[in-house]
């Protein structure tokens, strides 16, 4: 995800849940503002202020595209926090 990355449909949406959970490993809630994830262990931000400022931009456009769509934006982030969660079937 950089600066030119906008989300324009669902498909877009799931990619950027799974950005969040897979890549950058992060239990996110949509409605929480970027800038507020903290690291538990000393207490720094997450992201820079450039990173906060695109997720924040490219939730809010998850939230249209997903209006638009008539989908859950709940369900979605649901959906893929439970698969990071789930354990590995041997």
């Amino acid at each position: 995800m950089n600066e030119k990355s906008h989300i324009t449909s669902v498909a877009d949406v799931k990619a950027f849940f799974h950005h969040l959970v897979d890549e950058r490993k992060v239990n996110f809630h949509p409605d929480d503002d970027f800038a507020d994830y903290i690291s538990l262990d000393d207490k720094t931000p997450t992201f820079t202020d450039d990173e906060m400022i695109l997720y924040n931009r490219l939730m809010e456009e998850s939230f249209d595209a997903c209006e638009a769509a008539g989908v859950d934006i709940y369900e979605l982030g649901l959906q893929e926090l439970e698969k990071a969660l789930k354990p590995i079937e041997a």
